[in-house]
């Protein structure tokens, strides 16, 4: 689909909408810099055989493995492409330029998606919240088991006139649940059970309903 896209464009027009782009990328990531002085030195560096095709493999690497959110690789990679692409349809290689083309249209737009979201988003902060709220989801898992049981242990323990309320239940149940807990290793402390339960009650929507259709007054 992009390839059909960009075949309705001249070679000329597709290079310098490329250009463009990385231009804005440029200049929104790096301020008080310049893009033409940029290419200058990436061409500069080209010629001296400092950036081969080795060091663009080993950029892509180091991308993959420690940051693909960063627009750096992507912007780099687009340039070089770009600059081909340049030289060879003014060499007079129409068909070769096509794939240079092609590809350093879609990493430009790459970069610039990228220098977008971490201009917009505070991208390792939510890598941290994402974390974060995985363990608290294997967490809850983890508990779920003690959680269940706590429920059982209120329906079966439950007073004919029912329970008083839930601090009542709760410590009906702490003995026979510490015990539960001890058994199956869970990073709970026996010591803070009523505490807990209450937690559970306050935050865990299911553990609530469930409570409530168990005590009478809560």
């Amino acid at each position: 689909m992009r390839f059909e896209k960009l075949s309705n464009q001249s070679p000329t027009d597709l290079i310098l909408s490329t250009w463009s782009s990385l231009r804005d990328t440029y200049e929104s990531t790096f301020k008080n810099t310049k893009f033409d002085d940029f290419m200058l030195a990436l061409r500069d560096g080209i010629q001296k055989g400092e950036i081969t095709e080795e060091t663009l493999s080993d950029r892509r690497l180091e991308h993959i493995a420690h940051n693909q959110l960063s627009a750096m690789y992507p912007f780099l990679y687009a340039c070089v492409l770009n600059d081909l692409a340049q030289q060879t349809l003014d060499s007079g290689n129409k068909d070769a330029s096509w794939p240079l083309i092609v590809e350093a249209s879609a990493s430009a737009a790459d970069a610039a998606t990228h220098a977008f979201y971490n201009a917009e988003i505070d991208i390792p902060a939510a890598l941290r919240h994402q974390k974060a709220l995985a363990g608290a989801v294997a967490r809850d898992a983890k508990f779920q088991r003690a959680k269940d049981y706590a429920i059982t242990l209120m329906t079966e323990k439950r007073p004919k006139l029912g329970w008083l309320d839930l601090k009542h239940a709760s410590q009906s149940i702490e003995k026979e649940l510490g015990e539960f807990i001890e058994s199956e290793r869970m990073s709970l402390s026996k010591l803070r059970l009523v505490n807990t339960l209450k937690r559970w009650y306050e935050t865990d929507k299911r553990f609530k309903d469930s409570v409530n259709a168990i005590i009478t007054n809560t």
